[in-house]
């Protein structure tokens, strides 16, 4: 699990402050954790790129200027403007070692299927698993082998075991799937009637 360290200041809550500190480039965001105030903080925007753009689940190390400790936790959710795109608002959930937390982990795809070395095309269906698992053991992303995979077959959530790591989607969920290609299913049905 990659570990980011994340400088911030604390700021003051409600909806003008935040536009102004838009305005200085600076994100506002809050840091939530059990039986903890919550903690109403702004970052500034270029310094979130390695955690909102990735592909990858991070711990985050926040460090609130006067606040003494840096804070474990893990990015809960964003807020992007519907237009422009930009990140309007984070928010962190703090975490704690040994105590379970459901997140997304990103699904990646490994080596080069049967299927797909017969003609077969791969379609990966679901590309986030949701997990329960301890933050401190947290992997960034899952593999998933896909060396066996058939034309005509595909790989479920139940088929998945990694350690630590409970599966909160349902079992038979599809993450990847081999089609055959389009031009031999009609093939494959005149050599059967014939």
């Amino acid at each position: 699990m990659t570990e980011v360290q994340l400088q911030a200041t604390p700021r003051t809550p409600g909806q003008t402050a935040s536009k102004a500190l838009r305005r200085e480039g600076r994100v506002p965001g809050v840091y939530y954790a059990k039986n903890q105030d919550p903690v109403h903080f702004s970052v500034p925007v270029l310094s979130l790129r390695s955690i909102v753009y990735t592909a990858e689940a991070k711990m985050v190390k926040l460090a609130v200027d006067g606040a003494g400790k840096a804070l474990p936790c893990i990015l809960k959710d964003v807020t992007f403007d519907p237009v422009t795109d930009q990140i309007l608002h984070i928010d962190l959930l703090g975490v704690a070692a040994g105590e379970k937390i459901t997140v997304e982990i990103p699904l990646h795809l490994t080596g080069l299927s049967i299927g797909a070395r017969d003609g077969g095309i791969v379609e990966h269906v679901m590309h986030k698993a949701h997990v329960k698992v301890d933050p401190t053991k947290m992997p960034e992303h899952i593999d998933v082998d896909i060396t066996n995979l058939k034309i005509g077959s595909s790989i479920h959530i139940g088929d998945l075991s990694v350690a630590g790591v409970e599966f909160t989607d349902k079992p038979d969920a599809v993450i990847v799937t081999c089609a055959a290609p389009k031009g031999e299913a009609p093939a494959a049905t005149e050599e059967a009637a014939q």
